[in-house]
């Protein structure tokens, strides 16, 4: 039936809207892109968060702001199905909702089940059940899947290392492991374990009735995996070269993001496509984006490491903007609007996002000395928002775009145990066949954070 035939005759149109899922720090490139589609966009975000979030609910309304152009704002947790859903209801009786976008891996259920209630596109219940489950993903998947067992807690506590040993001895696989908490975001809680004591110290910690999925340590080159899917076909699988602090800590914190890879072989990147090619379809993704991690190991073997029914998270897409001279939102935008659209995946450059290592302590300063034009840009203390970059020629000299401080001065940093504690971010490409390495050396030497001592 052709929307709107049923409208009473001389009824008002209704607007054109669009509703997102997202941090508001992230939303600017999709908040711009919508708007000028004639899109009124209607956000639902998180109530409290990381510092940016923070600072972008305190700027809700200030006029000027690039905030101002959303028309509508609802804070709610990701837990609140019901509201969630109500209130999307209500914007469908007041908007003509043409799309809907989650940006936010908390809101992946929601977004579901608010695309599925109002008739427009989304990945699908399996994908987005199983994307927003670890231990799903390993069972699903287990093709490409590292060894795994599900260790959970008993609902007493254990009052013993006794019944803990026990469950441990679940796991049956090689060491070292990685421990992974099912109740819990991203990176935070994942961590090695190298032997079965300190892997029964782990599940003797575990909170009451809390589970844990151990599984094998797979070592190898890791990669962000990105495949947008339109109707059931993937358009285009782009790969991001990833780099962590696991070889100086025990934790999985990403710390370099480059695109293209500088360290993989066509073999090697047909063997990884395939592998995400398959599992996206046994996931039966039929719109929008499925971002994995993969790891390849030196004998070839590719590993999935987790999936997302999300656009990835840090500068990921500004550096497919970069390094192909395209932004990826609106074929994003494109397919949750159910368009045709594609993305060529041609690069002309090649760009790389760095996080750098801090000493813990209070936030006191950070100077960049060395980079022409670059002064460091306080999100947290100003717009609470990532803002866009410009892409360059492709035989342009290498490029320093932005250093970003997203804690705000007099923030107790800690040690970069899980993504959160992340501080300061450079962003820079380089020609195609130009040294990235060269030019992350250059950035590093001249970005300098100034920590004081917290008291006590």
């Amino acid at each position: 039936m052709t929307k709107g035939m049923c409208d009473p005759v001389g009824a008002t149109a209704k607007q054109p809207a669009f509703i997102i899922f997202s941090d508001l720090s992230k939303i600017g490139p999709s908040l711009n892109e919508l708007r000028k589609r004639g899109l009124a966009v209607l956000a639902i975000s998180q109530r409290q968060g990381s510092a940016m979030v923070q600072r972008g609910i305190e700027l809700l309304g200030t006029p000027g702001h690039p905030f101002a152009a959303l028309a509508e704002v609802s804070l709610r947790d990701a837990t609140d199905l019901s509201g969630i859903a109500d209130q999307a209801s209500r914007w469908a009786q007041e908007y003509d909702v043409h799309g809907v976008l989650v940006n936010a891996e908390v809101y992946v259920d929601a977004g579901q089940v608010v695309s599925d209630m109002l008739g427009l596109p989304g990945p699908g219940w399996r994908a987005s059940k199983v994307c927003r489950n670890k231990l799903l993903q390993r069972r699903y998947l287990r093709q490409w899947s590292p060894t795994s067992v599900l260790v959970t807690a008993p609902s007493e506590g254990f009052g013993g290392r006794e019944r803990a040993a026990q469950l441990a001895k679940e796991y049956d696989g090689p060491f070292p492991v990685a421990v992974k908490p099912l109740d819990r975001e991203s990176s935070i809680g994942v961590r090695v374990v190298e032997d079965v004591p300190a892997l029964v110290d782990v599940v003797a910690a575990l909170d009451p009735g809390s589970r844990l999925l151990v599984e094998e340590r797979v070592k190898g080159r890791e990669y962000n995996v990105d495949t947008l899917i339109s109707n059931g076909k993937p358009i285009v699988t782009l790969l991001t070269q990833k780099g962590t602090n696991e070889d100086s800590t025990e934790y999985f914190v990403e710390l370099i993001h480059t695109t293209p890879p500088d360290n993989l072989d066509e073999r090697e990147t047909e063997l990884i496509v395939q592998a995400q090619l398959g599992v996206v379809g046994r996931l039966a993704f039929e719109n929008g984006y499925a971002h994995s991690e993969y790891r390849i190991t030196d004998d070839g073997r590719v590993v999935l490491m987790e999936i997302a029914a999300r656009a990835p998270g840090d500068g990921c897409l500004h550096l497919f903007h970069l390094s192909t001279g395209r932004p990826i939102e609106p074929v994003i935008i494109d397919i949750a609007l159910g368009l045709p659209t594609e993305y060529p995946p041609v690069f002309q450059r090649r760009g790389r996002q760095v996080y750098f290592e801090h000493t813990p302590g209070i936030l006191r300063d950070v100077q960049v000395d060395g980079l022409e034009g670059i002064t460091p840009r306080w999100l947290a203390d100003t717009t609470g928002i990532w803002p866009e970059l410009a892409a360059v020629d492709a035989d342009a000299p290498a490029t320093v775009h932005e250093v970003f401080v997203i804690k705000p001065r007099g923030f107790e940093l800690e040690c970069i145990t899980e993504s959160s504690n992340r501080a300061v971010t450079a962003i820079f490409d380089v020609p195609i066949d130009g040294d990235i390495g060269a030019e992350e050396a250059r950035v590093r030497k001249a970005v300098t954070i100034e920590t004081e001592p917290t008291v006590g």
